[in-house]
């Protein structure tokens, strides 16, 4: 054993030899090319608290290119430079353990904030980040009879409003913000933007199977009476309920939208947010997959077991292969589950399905049998305006198929004819959307758009629709290249070129606030100012301005609404060149 771990070290060696010798003899401008551009630029400021003192040993970060990434440590001065930067958009940021990130002219954490636009050689030193302490939730959790526990995952959950109009929950900007409770039963979350909170607990819902059953009184008389009541019984009561922890909210509620709430500001410490945990009866699962014409399901047939409560946040899905068609989950909250079964295409059999909706009651199990079936298959034809050539090859036209919720999806499989007429095969039925497009390299140079996208008569292309199990008729897909266009500058209130914004279209008719709606867009200028949206659908818009956004501001209400609230009005017809330009902070 000795002799054969020197041989492996041996060629160990000479693997490591081989690779160096390789590097020395790669292209010098290779290696040159790996290397993160520079210049003659340059950036320095501070960073201060809004107070005005110092951060001392504060993380800033400058990030432009994509191979540019650079960080330094604030002085107990709270400066910082960055030399040798090249020319082109940077965005500079400052953090530190207790303080969410903040970026330069940001008015938020977790935003971009202003972008710094650095000509060729051009040196910036009056660069300000105000980096405020991050908000504080603390407590104690306890049992259901009062007595602390430890060891406990506590989640910090940010209130927000859907784009249906519902308050949901959500994970804080800073990401999944959660710790563990102290042997005393004490936790302590630090470092919170500004927002409005509750707490929760961090497993939500996993369907883990540590679930007890409770004694009865009559098996505890038994246990500890002096008399003998006859034989032991030969097995356990296996229908009767198991308990378990259930996810709790404050102060201690199931229900995650009747949960008490914090708003809280920057710096601001809320103690005493306390949480009783529920010791709960738990529901338990039990279905048996049957093959077509019931014999067992094909091996490695995948199941997922997804909640479906009214905050999306917490429907997290169990995904497993079954065992002889045999599935089984324990320890499940109540509430709405769906179940779903795939089995992967084969030689001699099509993708198979079957799904199930039902409701879990507490302590009760829940038993069902299920028969797969062969998957959908749906068709799709495209047809091209007749005012320019259509592409050549038909063929490579995409046909993207996706399924909407969260919830699992088909293995779909998209063959396209040289007609243009597509053909998806092992769909499961569900809400979809699509999404047709024209690759470039087969449009012979003419830019293609979705026109409409109908099924039955109905325009579907900026909403989902359902393939039910019996089928759904062939989707008419058209292509137009007549593609509208908004366009236009962006001036600072001096008149010079404003370069710090992100400009955002939304749609006029809040029917359209829909989760990733092609008609809610974002884009930022260039260096002179000068801003392009192409391929907006023709409708009613608001263009509002603002140097704080992340993606999720634009699937959220109520950040909609703020930027709708200091937007403009203008309207895009089909095929149009429309010209707006926009005075910042006019």
């Amino acid at each position: 054993m000795i002799r054969r771990a020197v041989r492996v070290r041996s060629c160990l060696a000479g693997l490591l030899m081989s690779a160096a010798a390789l590097a020395a003899q790669a292209p010098a401008r290779d290696q040159q090319a790996l290397q993160p551009p520079s210049g003659a630029g340059a950036i320095a400021g501070v960073v201060r608290e809004p107070d005005g003192s110092p951060v001392r040993r504060a993380r800033v970060t400058v990030s432009g290119d994509m191979r540019l990434d650079r960080s330094v440590l604030t002085d107990e001065e709270g400066r910082f430079s960055f030399v040798q930067l090249p020319s082109g958009r940077f965005t500079v940021t400052a953090e530190k353990p207790g303080y969410p990130r903040m970026s330069h002219g940001a008015t938020r954490p977790f935003r971009s904030g202003a972008g710094i636009f650095l000509t060729d050689g051009q040196s910036l030193a009056d660069v300000s980040i105000s980096l405020a302490r991050g908000a504080v939730l603390s407590g104690t959790v306890y049992d259901q009879h009062g007595e602390p526990m430890p060891g406990v995952g506590i989640m910090a959950w940010e209130v927000r409003t859907s784009l249906s109009g519902e308050r949901t929950l959500d994970a804080p900007a800073t990401g999944s913000e959660w710790v563990n409770t102290d042997e005393r039963g004490r936790y302590r979350i630090y470092g919170l933007p500004p927002a409005q909170y509750t707490l929760g607990t961090y497993w939500a819902y996993r369907g883990q199977g540590f679930d007890v059953r409770t004694l009865t009184p009559a098996e505890i008389n038994a246990a500890f009476s002096t008399v003998p009541s006859g034989p032991p019984p030969a097995s356990l009561p296996v229908e009767a309920a198991r308990y378990n922890f259930s996810a709790v909210f404050t102060p201690g509620v199931i229900d995650p939208l009747s949960a008490a709430t914090y708003a809280l500001g920057p710096g601001e410490e809320q103690d005493g947010v306390d949480l009783r945990m529920q010791f709960v009866p738990m529901a338990s699962v039990e279905i048996l997959v049957n093959g077509p014409g019931g014999g067992p399901a094909p091996e490695g047939t995948r199941t997922t077991l997804t909640r479906r409560g009214p905050v999306a946040a917490l429907n997290t899905s169990q995904v497993s292969v079954t065992s002889a068609g045999m599935y089984r989950s324990s320890s499940l909250p109540p509430t709405d589950y769906t179940f779903t079964a795939e089995a992967r295409a084969r030689p001699d059999s099509p993708a198979l399905w079957a799904r199930a909706d039902f409701r879990l009651a507490a302590g009760q199990p829940h038993r069902l049998a299920l028969t797969l079936q062969p998957a959908l298959t749906v068709t799709a034809a495209a047809r091209f305006a007749p005012t320019a050539d259509p592409p050549k090859d038909l063929s490579r036209l995409l046909f993207g198929l996706r399924s909407v919720g969260g919830g699992p999806g088909s293995e779909t499989v998209t063959v396209v004819s040289a007609s243009g007429q597509a053909t998806i095969t092992g769909v499961i039925p569900g809400r979809y959307t699509l999404a047709p497009s024209v690759p470039p390299g087969i449009s012979g140079g003419v830019t293609w758009a979705v026109a409409s996208v109908t099924i039955n008569g109905q325009d579907v292309m900026d909403q989902a629709f359902d393939v039910s199990p019996g089928g759904m008729g062939p989707i008419d897909v058209s292509f137009t290249h007549q593609i509208s266009e908004l366009s236009g500058t962006i001036s600072s209130p001096a008149g010079g070129p404003a370069t710090d914004y992100f400009i955002i279209a939304m749609p006029a008719n809040r029917e359209y606030w829909l989760p990733f709606s092609r008609r809610i867009v974002s884009t930022r200028p260039d260096g002179s100012g000068r801003y392009v949206f192409r391929g907006l659908p023709p409708g009613d818009y608001r263009i509002a301005l603002t140097t704080d956004l992340i993606p999720r501001d634009l699937q959220d209400t109520a950040a909609l609404e703020r930027l709708a609230a200091s937007s403009a009005p203008f309207t895009l017809r089909a095929g149009e060149k429309h010209t707006l330009d926009l005075r910042a902070g006019g």
